[in-house]
């Protein structure tokens, strides 16, 4: 078996077990057992690190019961250097968690749908695998992180940087054991300080004046200190790699009700979603895909993640990586929906552990935000007619903000996650969970309506992802829709007699007028490719008022990246990592420079012009009226000038000076156009930015249209596809198998050229074979590679 890896990856990878073969890897115990050298040390102090045991474990080293573990988020240091021998059998056992859940326990004082075994609240352990809705059924259950023989004599590394004024402050300190320590020097930057023995520690605080102070990206630089400790240990210089430090000021303003995430004193609407793993089999591994999913969100104008309580805690990596990228973290503490036994002693005690553990760990990191308590914890119960003293226990309003103030007080505690209001899911205070564009059918305008503040979770969708992910569900078979091997696969509410299906073509029939149930009987692949754009659509829509000037929103996190296996899933990435129709659409309503549209009915259009960035934004904003795909009907442009971190309203029907009906609020006889397009040109004429708004609520009709594309060598395996059509072009796919477009499912207006980048998904990659479709295109066009 693979160490790191639950039992699942190693079935997997021995080819005994796959998400068509299910098993319940909670009814079992499983065995595992290694054997390593250790050569013999005079100076001791060898300890075991295990990183991550899930979930009930026991462990022996050359027979001797060492450790017994009974959280899987809580890491393990034991001093073996007693038992060690040249060579040495490591034994551990994984105890059935079923078998331990059937043990009789007080009853919760409400039950959650979410699972379907209410004594799991008391075991400190991932709910996902264990989610029947949604998640499928493979829980992780082994060493789903590293076990080390740790030879170092230096232990208990603490880093915590903070600032004072306009200064960084960076404190160090260690334990040095088994040798003497005489010393050594602290470096952040250019600047240094000597290390100072401190009892049995090692400490030091480095002053960095007139710090550069980190920044989301989309506000800033993301700016980082390399950091270093060098230490004399029994007269050997040990130098320890601290990583990239960054100082910067969080604080959230909640004046009536609002919630405002503000950094370096600039609020930052914050978008993006919340994280699942990189590989549900093995969620502690993925490193590599990890940094490429995360860089592809930063590309995306994404500047937050949300690691949620149904999750499991991110290894140091996705840290490190969200720290070098710009991405804020919100970080939830392992609970949700469940009435957790906060009053046990035993229970109390181990969250404690956990907490300390995690706030200590991820208080260097200048990407951690936000911590809460919980996901759905307050929900549930108000939900469940639970009294409003029963809605959060002494776990989430004493212990865990009592230990984020000591041991990360420059982030930002929040007690649950919805929380704030009447009822804690109300979307016009605080932070809601916000479905009603969704789950709950409303129509986009009541995003807007629902005077929503922050919403850490939104817009789930049963997202349609490529066609090779469909095909490696089906195995090639069609149709589709309601194969059993397709619905099983699709997000439901646990109980509900609808799934999140359901929902998509509720809004595909609002968007384009069609009978979604008709049309995936009788065309299928049509049904997949108007569904893939509707998500992306609808979400964008729902971001560009929420981004809008007039917005009360002031952030929102989709439900969620990525799916966690093969289907339609919430994710606005595939199971593999790559993109989908939706997370086009968001890419470009989330870019820090941009423009959006609104429709405010009988005002007519409205388009915003967003500029996130430290610098002036100086260009053009154009709009066209489009009529019968290639009759210009309606123009006008304006200079455009907005601050650092600003933004500027355009009314349409003043800047074309005329009535066009721009928003076809008054339908004085059939509208004059049926596209209105919008973009933001910078003085060098490059296309910042465009938005469209589309009158008619109908299916777009597929015809000839003559378009040119060439696609050219770019370097670095890199290819640059460049199109021109004569006439408007719905929704275009670049189809290029084994290539990742920088740009997809975009409208192309007529006589304006588009290049898009292909980046090869990996290596081997040489001639790319591209196509181009749209939802109006009669027949896929042959690019001509060059």
């Amino acid at each position: 078996a693979r160490v790191p890896g639950p039992g699942a990856a190693a079935r997997a990878a021995a080819g005994r077990w796959d998400f068509d073969r299910p098993r319940d890897f909670d009814a079992e115990d499983w065995w595992y057992r290694g054997t390593f050298a250790a050569a013999p040390r005079t100076t001791g102090g060898r300890v075991l690190h295990f990183e991550g045991l899930a979930t009930l474990a026991q462990v022996w080293l050359n027979g001797a019961l060492i450790l017994e573990s009974r959280n899987m988020f809580e890491q393990h240091r034991v001093d073996v250097e007693a038992l060690l021998a040249p060579e040495n059998e490591l034994v551990i056992c994984f105890r059935s968690l079923q078998a331990a859940l059937a043990a009789r326990r007080p009853r919760p004082r409400w039950k959650t749908r979410l699972v379907r075994q209410q004594q799991l609240r008391w075991f400190r352990t991932t709910l996902l695998g264990r989610i029947p809705g949604w998640s499928p059924p493979v829980a992780p259950v082994g060493p789903w992180r590293s076990i080390v023989l740790d030879e170092s004599r230096i232990s208990e590394i603490d880093v915590q940087p903070s600032l004072e004024g306009d200064d960084g402050l960076l404190d160090f300190s260690c334990r040095v054991a088994g040798a003497p320590a005489s010393g050594g020097t602290l470096t952040v930057g250019e600047h240094s300080e000597p290390l100072v023995l401190d009892g049995d520690l090692l400490r030091a605080q480095v002053r960095v004046p007139n710090v550069r102070r980190w920044w989301p990206h989309t506000h800033g630089e993301p700016v980082l200190y390399a950091c270093a400790a060098e230490l004399d240990v029994a007269g050997v210089r040990e130098t320890l790699d601290l990583g990239g430090i960054g100082f910067r000021h969080i604080e959230v303003r909640q004046d009536d009700g609002d919630f405002e995430l503000c950094v370096n004193g600039v609020p930052v609407f914050c978008r993006g979603a919340c994280w699942t793993v990189s590989d549900i089999v093995d969620p502690g591994g993925g490193n590599e895909i990890t940094a490429r999913t995360l860089t592809l969100l930063r590309d995306a104008g994404a500047n937050m993640i949300r690691i949620g309580g149904t999750m499991v805690s991110e290894n140091d990596a996705f840290y490190r990586h969200c720290d070098a990228l710009g991405i804020l973290v919100w970080q939830d503490f392992q609970f949700a929906n469940m009435d957790y036994p906060a009053d046990d002693p035993q229970f109390a005690t181990m969250v404690e552990r956990e907490a300390t553990q995690q706030l200590r760990r991820l208080r260097p990191h200048a990407s951690v935000a936000i911590y809460c308590g919980n996901s759905e914890v307050e929900q549930q119960a108000a939900m469940l007619g639970m009294p409003r003293e029963l809605w959060r226990n002494r776990i989430f309003a004493e212990l865990l903000p009592y230990l984020q103030a000591l041991w990360h007080p420059d982030a930002v505690y929040v007690p649950s996650t919805p929380t704030g209001g009447a009822m804690p899911f109300h979307t016009s205070t605080g932070v809601t969970h916000y479905y009603g564009v969704g789950a709950y059918l409303r129509p986009v305008s009541d995003a807007r309506r629902a005077r929503v503040r922050f919403t850490s979770e939104c817009l789930g969708f049963a997202n349609v992802p490529r066609r090779e992910v469909v095909d490696e569900v089906m195995k090639g078979d069609v149709p589709v829709a309601h194969d059993p091997r397709w619905k099983a696969r699709a997000p439901r509410d646990t109980g509900a007699g609808w799934d999140f299906e359901d929902v998509r073509d509720h809004y595909l029939q609002e968007l384009y007028g069609v009978d979604a149930a008709r049309l995936r009987q009788v065309d299928p692949e049509r049904y997949l490719a108007l569904s893939r754009v509707t998500t992306g659509e609808v979400m964008a829509q729902v971001f560009a008022e929420w981004r809008s000037t007039r917005s009360t929103c002031r952030g929102a996190l989709v439900w969620f990246l990525q799916d966690l296996w093969p289907g339609a899933g919430w994710g606005i990435l595939d199971s593999h990592g790559l993109p989908k129709a939706c997370f086009s659409a968001l890419r470009r309503v989330w870019q820090p420079r941009t423009v959006v549209l609104t429709d405010e009915g009988l005002d007519g259009i409205h388009a915003h012009v967003l500029n996130d960035s430290p610098q002036p934004l100086a260009g053009t904003l154009e709009l066209t009226l489009w009529r019968d795909g290639n009759v210009r009907v309606g123009h006008a442009s304006a200079p455009v000038e907005v601050g650092p971190h600003g933004k500027v309203l355009f009314e349409a029907e003043a800047l074309l000076g005329a009535f066009h009906d721009t928003a076809y609020a008054y339908r004085f006889g059939p509208p004059r156009h049926e596209v209105l397009a919008a973009a933001l040109v910078a003085a060098d004429g490059a296309v910042v930015a465009e938005a469209f708004h589309f009158v008619a609520k109908s299916e777009p009709v597929r015809s000839p249209v003559r378009v040119v594309a060439t696609a050219r060598a770019a370097g670095d395996d890199t290819w640059m596809v460049r199109m021109e059509a004569e006439s408007f072009l719905h929704a275009v796919h670049i189809d290029a198998p084994g290539f990742l477009a920088d740009d997809d499912y975009f409208h192309l207006v007529p006589g304006r050229a588009k290049t898009v980048q292909l980046t090869p998904e990996g290596p081997g990659r040489n001639k790319p074979e591209v196509y181009l479709e749209a939802l109006n295109l009669g027949d896929a066009v042959r690019v001509v590679v060059e």
